[in-house]
């Protein structure tokens, strides 16, 4: 069993740490650095100097935590917008916003799966129209099918439009 005397010296030591507590400022010098100091800075600082709180937490000794500060209610002074409401969202408001959500996955997926379609078919065009203007270009004879169903043999006007025509569907499928 401890004595008394050592029992009353551990109250004093743990009653003395709880109710000291020093003014203390944080401050940035003139050349950059960060101090802490418990006297308040000279004015010549940078920024303004803070105050740090050094009040022991709730339930350390005889002291008691500072006040919480009252949140704001209404309007959000910064950006004019309600503030959020700390009422607990009911299961039909659970349920809407899953289904947003997933509405939402389901909307990317799709516009994925579309853009895909479209790159599929581009590479496809330049492909083909790449393909087309280097037989065009070779200069051997190329021979087409007409609207009658009838083949011809392309002359020089008629190829130098056919490559045009390659060249700007390549231009356009080919990025």
């Amino acid at each position: 069993m401890k004595s008394p005397i050592q029992l009353f010296i551990a109250l004093a030591v743990l009653l003395a740490a709880a109710t000291v507590t020093a003014q203390v400022y944080k401050w940035i010098d003139k050349d950059g650095k960060v101090q802490y100091t418990d006297t308040p800075p000279p004015i010549d600082v940078k920024g303004a100097p803070k105050k740090i709180d050094t009040r022991p937490a709730a339930g350390v000794g005889s002291a008691a935590a500072p006040p919480a500060a009252p949140a704001a209610a209404g309007k959000d002074a910064a950006k004019g917008k309600d503030a959020p409401s700390n009422k607990p969202k009911t299961l039909a408001d659970l349920n809407k916003e899953s289904e947003k959500r997933r509405a939402g996955a389901v909307e990317a997926e799709k516009k994925a799966a579309d853009q895909a379609r479209v790159d599929k078919g581009n590479q496809e065009r330049c492909k083909e129209a790449t393909r087309y203007y280097r037989d065009l270009e070779t200069g051997r004879p190329f021979a087409t099918t007409d609207d009658a169903g009838e083949r011809k043999l392309l002359d020089d006007a008629s190829r130098a439009a056919e490559m045009s025509r390659a060249k700007a569907a390549m231009t356009e499928s080919c990025k």
